[in-house]
């Protein structure tokens, strides 16, 4: 897979995205009882500490968010097979039914303090349709984002450190270049991959402050304006293929 053009919209848009995951799972690790409703490892993993008898996890909020996110991203897969033929329209539909959802998330948590205790019924529900929300967005990137992947930050460090002299890249074909042999001009795009998820936490923990209302009505404006720039850009009717 050839990197990504300089005046390619998605590349930045997928960046953008993956802010937004960073905002949304420090809502839920911080508000919603230490569940991840973006990235999905999190929750295996608080699953199998809380089988082995872990104090204090949440497994019920964990099979919750790993539930939702399954059925967003095959809503999202399937939104994809049907409309992708059309890039636009389904770039914007995929950004509406994203945001729609992290939007109903947010008037659910209206008057819903951070978890401090036990999980309440209204903080499953805000769980829940966060996670479709992912669920769909993710599915959206996986197809959108060969050749640069967002979405699974530990997938994004290797393969920067790999393409890199210090990671030996001549091994793999050439410094930094691609396996055809071109520049990768996916580098810059991963490290800020990386930039964007530490960024997007830390702008995320800042929301939370405000409740957990805002800061879910600004992961869907994240959303929709991100999709939404994309889409504007001139260049962005190119077909992508994943």
């Amino acid at each position: 897979m050839s990197a990504p053009a300089r005046s390619d919209p998605l590349p930045r848009m997928l960046i953008a995205l993956t802010a937004v995951t960073g905002i949304v799972d420090a809502v839920a690790f911080l508000g919603l009882g230490q569940v991840f409703t973006a990235f999905m490892t999190g929750n295996i993993l608080f699953l199998g500490f809380a089988v082995a008898g872990g104090v204090g996890l949440t497994p019920l909020g964990s099979l919750t968010a790993l539930a939702g996110f399954a059925a967003g991203a095959v809503a999202g897969s399937r939104l994809g097979a049907v409309t992708a033929a059309r890039l636009r329209r389904w770039l914007l539909t995929s950004a509406a039914i994203a945001s729609a959802l992290l939007v109903a998330a947010a008037l659910a948590a209206i008057g819903l303090d951070s978890v401090r205790g036990d999980l309440a019924p209204r903080h499953y529900a805000v769980i829940a349709l966060t996670a479709l929300a992912m669920g769909v967005r993710s599915a959206t990137m996986w197809r959108l984002g060969a050749g640069l992947n967002t979405t699974l930050v530990t997938g994004t460090l290797v393969t920067l450190v790999r393409h890199s002299e210090l990671g030996g890249a001549s091994c793999w074909g050439g410094g930094g270049a691609t396996r055809h042999g071109t520049p990768d001009t996916s580098q810059p795009y991963r490290a800020a991959a990386l930039v964007a998820v530490f960024a997007g936490a830390a702008v995320g923990t800042l929301l939370l402050r405000a409740g957990l209302t805002v800061a879910l009505l600004v992961a869907a404006a994240g959303v929709l304006g991100g999709i939404g720039g994309c889409v504007a850009h001139p260049a962005s009717g190119r077909a992508h293929n994943a």
